[in-house]
């Protein structure tokens, strides 16, 4: 083995010892000779756990069938490291890093879908508005079983990422388990470039009560900028009352995120994060300038709203700024860092904290409960999520009425039925019934 490999792993012998010399809470009830027992005691585990990890290492290259670097095995032991925390943890090598960088930049090639490992099998958190995956059918929480008729149960996310890009117009055919199907389905997709658009849909749904409506399907750098575009043009056109449709808004920055909340919130908190280190807690509060007026909102939420957008949903729920409808979130509420290694070739993106509402309320693997449940049923949310996938964002969407409908009799009537978003619906009656009462209590 080589002189290099043991150096290596010296440091991070040393380094360990360090760890837990230094790193232990001194008590005075017990004798110091028991304390020095103990730490002795540790440092003899660590040097046996590391010695097994180099036996483990020198059987490996002596002993396997194929010649094996010692990159290869150390990068290996990363990636295995990391997967046996959380589903969000990863190693990333150089490759991996430059299609993070191209993904974070609102495009790039493939499918459109955020996936992670659950309970063993990949399983979609949301598919992207627009994107092939979701014109396809691939629906928020199905459970991916194979990929080009390969299984993947026990793979990586690494390896189900890398399986799941391909060139552009190349085709893909996975087989899901649709929740509240009883059989799988294939399903082929073509892989295409994606862009990311985070603000879509931005309109009038009621012009007597003046409802204006506006989607969020991402969170990019430009988002907030985009947002306060739509919602300025909407309060020129007269808006007394707002709908924010976070449903299938998988997430994004954090700092985005803040910011957008800090849009509806002239104070108090808006989220904190705390971890295991000191540098991992922060409290993230709202700020006066630049709020938008005190007008009533409702926020639309389902099982595809994660991370960033329950932020955002957290923290008008917990401000009492605006009612949540809809479905409870998805729960992702763990904030990851990426971490330099290898001279800045490689990283770390290791989960370092968690995400708490402004009343204390843990995010992670709970979600968020709305104030107003509208669950659907799986016909009614395959419905939603082909009428979404139908919709042209460039077109004059502002045109389409919410009630609009064909005159009965008629061909394309008989043909065509127009849907009706049942959650959007309740969500313009809270609002109009909002109205009524303000006006009714401002009545001598």
């Amino acid at each position: 083995m080589s002189k290099r490999f043991y150096i290596f792993l010296s440091i991070i012998i040393i380094i360990s010892i360090r760890a837990v010399s230094f790193g232990q809470d001194k008590s005075d009830e017990k004798p110091p000779v028991e304390v020095k027992e103990s730490v002795e005691q540790n440092k003899k585990d660590i040097y046996d756990e590391f010695e097994e990890f180099i036996k483990v290492v020198k059987e490996l290259q002596d002993r396997y069938v194929d010649e094996v670097s010692l990159n290869t095995i150390l990068t290996n032991a990363y990636r295995g490291m990391l997967s046996g925390l959380d589903p969000y943890s990863q190693y990333f090598g150089s490759e991996e890093l430059e299609d993070l960088k191209i993904e974070t930049e609102g495009e790039f090639e493939g499918l459109g879908i955020e996936v992670i490992v659950k309970d063993g099998l990949l399983t979609v958190i949301t598919p992207i508005l627009d994107s092939p995956a979701f014109k396809a059918g691939i629906l928020v929480g199905d459970r991916i079983i194979k990929i080009d008729g390969e299984s993947t149960e026990s793979m990586t996310i690494r390896d189900a990422v890398r399986k799941l890009r391909g060139k552009l117009g190349t085709k893909i055919t996975l087989t899901v388990f649709h929740e509240g199907d009883t059989a799988t389905v294939d399903i082929t997709i073509e892989r295409a470039k994606i862009h990311v658009r985070s603000i879509r849909g931005a309109r009038m749904v009621d012009d007597e009560y003046k409802i204006g409506y506006l989607a969020v399907t991402n969170f990019q750098e430009n988002t907030v900028k985009d947002m306060d575009a739509a919602i300025q043009d909407l309060l020129k056109k007269g808006m007394k009352c707002l709908i924010l449709d976070l449903r299938f808004n998988p997430g994004g920055l954090l700092n985005v995120a803040v910011d957008m909340a800090d849009k509806f919130l002239e104070r108090g908190v808006i989220v904190s994060t705390r971890g295991r280190e000191k540098t991992q807690d922060y409290v993230y509060k709202a700020h006066k300038p630049g709020t938008y007026p005190n007008f009533p909102m409702v926020v639309l939420v389902n099982n595809g709203s994660a991370s960033a957008s329950e932020i955002v949903a957290g923290a008008i729920k917990d401000s009492k700024r605006g009612l949540l409808l809809g479905i409870k979130t998805f729960g992702k509420g763990s904030v990851q860092s990426l971490i330099p290694v290898g001279d800045g070739k490689a990283a770390l993106k290791l989960t370092t904290a968690r995400y708490y509402t402004p009343s204390g309320v843990c995010i992670h693997e709970k979600g968020i409960e709305p104030h107003v449940n509208v669950n659907l049923n799986f016909a009614e949310a395959r419905a939603l999520h082909e009428h979404l996938s139908m919709i042209n964002i460039d077109t004059k969407i502002s045109e389409l009425k919410v009630n609009e409908t064909v005159p009965k009799g008629t061909v394309e009537g008989k043909e065509k039925q127009h849907y009706i978003d049942i959650q959007l619906e309740r969500a313009v009656d809270v609002l109009k019934g909002i109205q009524v009462y303000a006006k009714r209590a401002s009545t001598p």
